[in-house]
């Protein structure tokens, strides 16, 4: 298997599309001037994104969910007697965050970090043979196709879309909303009421208190991705 050497010369779907039919495991390298990237896939499927700076830290995306209050996140750092673990075992330790609640948060974290680095335009590429996942990424299961590909650019789609490649906010936009990239404004109207629909508060009823918080966070995503794409 051959990967080019530089991202600009592919895309980052093509990449990933490429490693999920061999099946491969490894670590993909993305990396830019001072910065570097890695993406870890299991048996062809993103297992773990990591990046060299500190985007979307794990105790911001479950306070902003409104999982635990951001005091509570601030007093699990800080407590001396939980010793090397993370945040998200903080968390749980000390009873302001269930297991599946830090599990969902984790996915998260991976599935925003992956937006951010198909957002790249070029980096040096390389392929390693597997390596230890970064802390905390086993916990979490692998991506499935449709979260790694949906909506993504890919070099089939040159030169035949309606519309102009959208910049990074309407891209992350289109996403949130399971759209691709070549989305029409009927389609885009479509999902959204679809979206509101189905994340209604009426539609919770019997839910525990943590799927409640997330489908109102995931609520609040799907109306602000349709406000940037109508304004």
């Amino acid at each position: 298997m051959e990967l080019p050497a530089r991202l600009r010369e592919t895309t980052l779907g093509d990449l990933l599309a490429t490693l999920h039919r061999a099946y491969a495991c490894g670590v993909l390298e993305l990396i830019e001037p001072g910065r570097r990237h890695a993406i870890h896939l299991r048996r062809g499927l993103v297992q773990a994104v990591e990046r060299s700076d500190a985007a979307y830290r794990f105790g911001d995306l479950a306070a902003d969910a409104g999982l635990v209050l951001r005091d509570a996140v601030d007093h699990a750092a800080r407590d001396p007697r939980l010793g090397d673990l993370r945040i998200g075992q903080r968390l749980v330790a000390r009873g302001a965050l269930t297991h599946t609640a830090r599990d969902r948060v984790l996915a998260a974290q991976r599935a925003r970090r992956l937006d951010t680095l198909y957002e790249l335009a070029d980096a040096e590429l390389r392929f390693h043979a597997a390596q230890p996942l970064p802390p905390g990424s086993a916990e979490c299961s692998p991506m499935d196709a449709r979260e790694t590909f949906f909506g993504r650019a890919r070099r089939r789609d040159h030169g035949h879309r309606a519309y102009a490649t959208p910049g990074p906010e309407r891209t992350r936009a289109l996403h949130t909303l399971g759209l691709p990239l070549h989305a029409t404004p009927d389609e885009i109207r479509q999902r959204y009421r679809a979206r509101v629909a189905a994340l209604h508060p009426d539609h919770a009823h019997g839910a525990d208190d943590t799927t409640r918080r997330l489908r109102e966070s995931e609520l609040r995503a799907v109306i602000d991705a349709y406000r940037t794409l109508v304004c």
